[in-house]
């Protein structure tokens, strides 16, 4: 298959596993799933099924907090949505510093909890594709952990630039294929997994960014907070641990200067 950011045809085999294969771009080095080998998990179930309101992370541990703090620093307000917004924490606590903010996520069960307990935020339910276009314009869209789980890259971020208002920003986070874990685990890096069918590094996100025209305001890595991390001490160690290097996740920042086009 065409590699998903650049289309060359040139690829070569990074991995097999039981039920899906990787793919490395030999023109610009991405890494992807070979979508001919693979069908989504979770077409005929739900990711969130087991979740209850207790799992919601409000007040929000480090790695809300850090994702909340990187968006301020360029955003102060607005329309916002949280793409994939899981158990919902990241459009809470901008609902609390005075954005307009929403979510979507294909989850009915999250989604129906997040309705009973935050009915003062807007909450989507569905796909990307089938919800996401008919909502209006934003300022901000966020997307953490989610660009990995879409198979075409490019034309999400097409479809969320026709949604932009001009001088908003798209925040974007994701597994780090270039961090050093990722380099010492090789094939058994956690990350490789049967949902994930994008493994981007930072060289990876800056081209895509120049490939639909944004402007690139910051690129990072962390060592991943995603989930929560229980005590100050293990952030602390996750904190020292990442400036030696151990960036496990790495996030990018862009603006959107010029909308696209709209349908």
């Amino acid at each position: 298959m065409k590699c998903p950011l650049c289309l060359s045809e040139k690829s070569k085999l990074f991995h097999t596993w039981p039920d899906f294969r990787i793919l490395d771009c030999q023109n610009c080095g991405f890494r992807f799933t070979d979508l001919q080998t693979w069908s989504y998990p979770y077409d005929d179930r739900d990711y969130y099924a087991e979740t209850s309101p207790r799992d919601i992370d409000v007040p929000p541990s480090a790695w809300v907090e850090r994702r909340i703090k990187t968006l301020l620093k360029y955003a102060s307000g607005g329309r916002s949505i949280d793409i994939g917004c899981g158990t919902g924490e990241v459009p809470i606590v901008l609902k609390k510093q005075g954005f307009d903010s929403e979510g979507l996520d294909e989850s009915e069960k999250v989604i129906g909890l997040l309705n009973q307990s935050y009915s003062n935020i807007i909450w989507h339910s569905g796909s990307f594709y089938d919800v996401f276009p008919k909502l209006g314009d934003f300022d901000v869209v966020s997307l953490y952990h989610v660009l990995e789980h879409l198979p075409n890259p490019l034309e999400a971020m097409r479809t969320i630039l026709k949604s932009i208002r001009p001088g908003g920003i798209v925040v974007i986070e994701v597994p780090n294929v270039k961090g050093l874990i990722a380099r010492l685990k090789g094939p058994h890096w956690h990350y490789y997994l049967n949902h994930h069918v994008n493994y981007f590094g930072p060289k990876n996100l800056v081209r895509m960014s120049d490939t639909i025209n944004c402007q690139v305001l910051e690129v990072r890595g962390d060592y991943d907070f995603t989930y929560p991390t229980g005590t100050k001490l293990k952030v602390a160690v996750k904190s020292a641990l990442r400036e030696i290097g151990f960036r496990d996740v790495v996030t990018l920042v862009m603006r959107v200067e010029k909308p696209l086009v709209k349908r």
